[in-house]
């Protein structure tokens, strides 16, 4: 005969069967809720859509070469200039003259102590003045000996004693004529006279002061339109032909001067050929003043003008730039050969025509969906 179960046994399945059944309950709970909160998810996906982030983009395209201005600086100077010196030594009796005065050409400018020379012109004035009458009464004599003479009454030696005579006092008054003419040039010449319209940059001596011959007493500065010196190198210098406009900076603007000449000799130290640039009125910039003349250069190098601010910080030193394609966003990396303040000049992973982001590429990153905006 078979034997009953023992009831903790019976018990113990009892309580099994109540656990599995409970823990198959749960699961399905956990499922069926899993399955609604996905639906869920996906269906609020399907509905909220991000919208394209606005961007400003430009268009590049590569060139074969890029111009850049390179500055090289000059000097102003005056067109002329010159050291005014009296041509003969004596006393200075006047400088009519201040530094920084203006003179037109033939105004005087100093002059020197010429009361001695007055007195023998007055003294060689007077003994021509004799001599004078003295050719009048032997020319007179000569014509009363002619007479005699043609009349028999007196040998020819009478006349040609009276003759000679005349011509000796006019030899005479001819010579005392070139003593005065003399005098009146050294007169001339203890004057000192502004060769051309100037500004008188320095005053070198002064009144009542005993110079010699060839001592400078003041200096001129022309007034005439300024000219730069400015230095090139041979290679660039050879473009420089007269009549050559050149892009000046004076100070804090812009004009442009034009080339004058081209000087025929290297400097010495820097090696460099001067080239004259006639410059128009300069204001109030003084003679000495440094001028940047700026001149274009062309350099070879493929490449595309980049804003500067579509350039972004890229790894190890290298830059980067965004760009759209077909509304996404991607990246390339360049190099940048020259860079102003508003533009760069880059090379890079690119090889033709690409579209930049210009204006926000801060706000987007490789792969984002964006909407251009040429600009």
């Amino acid at each position: 005969m078979n034997t009953p179960p023992r009831p903790s046994l019976l018990r113990r399945i009892g309580i099994l069967s109540i656990t599995a059944a409970t823990t198959a309950l749960a699961v399905a709970a956990v499922a069926v809720g899993s399955s609604a909160i996905a639906t869920r998810a996906e269906s609020a996906r399907s509905t909220v859509q991000t919208p394209p982030v606005p961007v400003r983009t430009v268009d590049l395209s590569l060139t074969e070469s890029y111009s850049v201005d390179r500055a090289f600086i000059g000097q102003i100077e005056a067109r002329e200039s010159t050291d005014l010196a009296f041509e003969l030594g004596g006393t200075v009796q006047q400088i009519l003259v201040e530094e920084g005065d203006t003179v037109a050409a033939g105004d005087i400018i100093a002059r020197l102590d010429t009361r001695t020379l007055v007195t023998d012109r007055q003294a060689q004035v007077a003994a021509r003045r004799a001599l004078r009458a003295q050719a009048e009464l032997a020319r007179l004599t000569t014509q009363r000996r002619q007479r005699l003479v043609e009349g028999g009454a007196v040998p020819t030696q009478t006349y040609d004693d009276a003759r000679f005579s005349q011509a000796e006092i006019e030899a005479r008054i001819a010579q005392t004529s070139a003593v005065i003419a003399g005098i009146d040039v050294r007169l001339d010449k203890s004057v000192i006279r502004a060769p051309f319209d100037a500004r008188v940059a320095q005053r070198m001596g002064d009144t009542g002061v005993t110079v010699a011959s060839g001592t400078p007493i003041v200096r001129l500065l022309a007034s005439a339109a300024p000219e730069m010196r400015l230095g090139l190198p041979p290679a660039l210098a050879r473009d420089m032909a007269p009549g050559t406009p050149v892009r000046l900076a004076l100070g804090d603007r812009q004009t442009v001067g034009t080339v004058t000449s081209l000087l025929p000799d290297l400097d010495p130290v820097t090696r460099t050929q001067a080239v004259m640039v006639a410059l128009p009125d300069t204001g109030t910039l003084p003679y000495g003043e440094t001028v940047a003349a700026l001149l274009p250069q062309t350099i070879a190098a493929t490449g595309a003008w980049v804003p500067v601010a579509a350039l972004q910080e890229g790894r190890q030193g290298l830059w980067t730039v965004l760009t759209e394609t077909d509304g996404t966003v991607g990246q390339e990396a360049v190099e940048i050969l020259y860079a102003d303040e508003n533009r760069a000049y880059v090379r890079g992973t690119f090889d033709g025509p690409i579209t930049v982001i210009v204006a926000g590429p801060h706000r987007v990153i490789p792969g984002q969906t964006v909407a251009a905006l040429e600009d």
